[in-house]
């Protein structure tokens, strides 16, 4: 087995080289944009159902995370090919008009990431007049971050449209249009609690 992580924290960045680390040394067989379709019980084990085949399993460990399917803004212009629901690896985008649509930890990290890569312009749109649900230290890091330029906060503001240039905002002083290169809407997802009681999956006393 791999030795026990020592520290309580880790930054996704850390995370990812240390998982891209096990997945080499342990040659884990991944497959990747293959969605499950359908899970069953059978010999004391599991088949595993996608959309390119079937496998038999022993066990079935379920690692979805909270995000689930990525909320979306609902508004026009998001189908545009600039517009993400995730930040893979800030260091690639450099000398970029970007927005971060969001206000919890997720969308926070994005945008201090983004603001730390070169050229970057970053602005940080949240529906909500503060960040009150983030971690401590993010909260510390993000105000430093916002006096010394690097982030533009616009609280209390929703998105009314996007388009391949710019992105219209609600303010509380009124409609803002911003030049845009890049959104990234960071608004949590929805569990695909349904799907999961489906496959006969129990929460607490309900199946």
């Amino acid at each position: 087995g791999h030795p026990p992580l020592l520290r309580g924290e880790y930054s996704k960045e850390e995370l990812l080289e240390l998982f891209e680390t096990l997945i080499e040394s342990r040659r884990v067989p991944i497959r990747f944009g293959e969605a499950v379709q359908n899970l069953t019980a059978r010999d004391g084990g599991f088949v595993l159902e996608t959309e390119h085949g079937s496998y038999e399993c022993a066990k079935v460990l379920l690692a979805l995370g909270r995000r689930g399917t990525p909320r979306r803004l609902d508004v026009p212009g998001e189908d545009l090919p600039k517009v993400m629901y995730e930040v893979r690896d800030a260091a690639t985008y450099r000398d970029r008009r970007i927005l971060c649509v969001g206000g919890g930890d997720s969308a926070v990290e994005a945008a201090m990431g983004l603001a730390r890569r070169p050229g970057n312009e970053v602005v940080l749109s949240y529906r909500n007049e503060g960040f009150f649900r983030i971690k401590k230290k993010n909260e510390t890091r993000l105000q430093h971050m916002i006096h010394k330029g690097k982030i533009r906060p616009i609280l209390s503001s929703r998105v009314l449209e996007i388009l391949p240039q710019t992105v219209r905002l609600h303010t509380p002083d009124g409609e803002l249009t911003l030049d845009n290169d890049l959104v990234f809407v960071l608004i949590g997802g929805v569990p695909p609690f349904p799907w999961l009681r489906g496959l006969g999956i129990r929460f607490g006393d309900q199946i």
